[in-house]
């Protein structure tokens, strides 16, 4: 069903020529004021009963106002003429500053004039289509491109952007670093999305992608997540809404300067392996061989949701770590090139992250730790 568009109306108070009357009003006004250099001069009677005039009609406006967030963008904007007029120096009331005051406030009650539908029925208008689904979870609520969708004078998206706060603070809205958009996870961001979303936060936390480097392209990284480029595809975006990530060329997101979170210096790959070599099994075979067959078991009951005998997961983890220790030196060795370095840091880290409560999540970073050493031994090659 298609929601009707909000109807247009004429607001009560006062009509759109008296103010555009009061506007010319005021420029006689400020044209016969003192200039700048003496601005500070007793105030003309005329501004005076001109001011007094509009801020009544302006409190009349209000008292009829349905939108919380119109009514107090108006009552500041009542409350700048008021102090402009009741704050007199020694010499006087600054003219020049009580003039600017008034436009704005006639400037605001023109366009609140208008032959337009009020920000209560732009604001219906929105909470129907976001109610119908037509305006799901997750979508863009550009002041602009709905401006436009009802047809609106550019002049009245302010009314748009009113509609806007007041769901925003109804919670049906959010706005963050790309926009103001509907309250919820996009359709497809399901709780696997998050999940990825949240330990690709944790990688650009620890510094294995800085603010300001480029993260591995989307269709790289199933492997080293264990997950598929949809749920990616899916965590990336989320990412990018919340601004903690951009797009950049050639298909790969680039971390922004500040990501809204404290960022760790990079790890120290000639040291790491130290603490690495005590979180896990002392005298663990790191063989080739040994190496490849405690890799596909960990990924295996990953891709396959096998739930594992209690304490083969822990066990299994703390191998893997150890096997880590053992290859990021050789590894270090042969290749120093910043991406291959990002794979040594990103196998480093999820190896010595804390380990989650939720068994499944265990199992998944325990897969992603295996997939991990893998590159590693492929970086070491013979050194291994």
């Amino acid at each position: 069903m298609t929601t009707p568009l909000p109807e247009r109306t004429l607001l009560p108070g006062p009509p759109y020529g008296y103010v555009r009357d009061a506007l010319r009003e005021l420029l006689v006004i400020e044209r016969a004021a003192p200039d700048a250099s003496t601005a500070v001069a007793p105030v003309p009677a005329q501004l005076t009963d001109l001011a007094d005039q509009w801020v009544k009609a302006a409190h009349t406006c209000v008292a009829d106002m349905g939108s919380a967030t119109q009514r107090d963008r108006w009552q500041a904007l009542v409350t700048d003429v008021d102090t402009r007029q009741g704050a007199p120096t020694s010499a006087g009331t600054d003219v020049p500053a009580l003039c600017a005051a008034l436009r704005t406030l006639l400037l605001t009650m023109l366009e609140y004039s208008r032959y337009e539908p009020p920000v209560t029925g732009i604001a219906d208008y929105l909470r129907s289509r976001i109610a119908d689904g037509t305006l799901p979870p997750g979508s863009l609520l550009g002041a602009r491109r709905i401006t436009a969708e009802l047809c609106l004078a550019p002049v009245s998206a302010v009314r748009v952007k009113l509609a806007l706060a007041d769901l925003q603070a109804e919670g049906l809205v959010e706005a963050n670093r790309t926009g103001i958009r509907v309250t919820g996870a996009p359709e497809g961001r399901t709780e696997r999305s998050v999940q990825v979303a949240q330990w690709l936060r944790t990688l650009i936390r620890e510094g294995v992608y800085p603010p300001g480097s480029a993260l591995p392209r989307v269709t790289d990284l199933p492997r080293p997540l264990v997950t598929p480029r949809p749920v990616i595809s899916s965590a990336m975006a989320l990412l990018d809404d919340e601004g903690t990530v951009r797009s950049g060329v050639g298909g790969r997101a680039i971390v922004v300067q500040d990501p809204g979170f404290a960022v760790a210096a990079p790890l120290d790959l000639t040291t790491v392996d130290r603490r690495l070599a005590l979180a896990g099994w002392a005298g663990s075979d790191t063989s080739p061989q040994r190496v490849r067959e405690t890799c596909r078991r960990a990924r295996g009951w990953w891709n396959h949701r096998v739930t594992p005998a209690p304490g083969r997961v822990p066990h299994t983890h703390r191998t893997l770590i150890s096997m880590a220790a053992h290859l990021i030196p050789a590894a270090h060795a042969h290749h120093q090139t910043p991406q291959a370095e990002a794979t040594m840091r990103r196998a480093a880290v999820t190896a010595l992250a804390p380990q989650p409560a939720c068994a499944n999540t265990q199992l998944w970073r325990t897969a992603c730790l295996a997939a991990a050493v893998l590159e590693l031994q492929e970086l070491a090659g013979d050194a291994a």
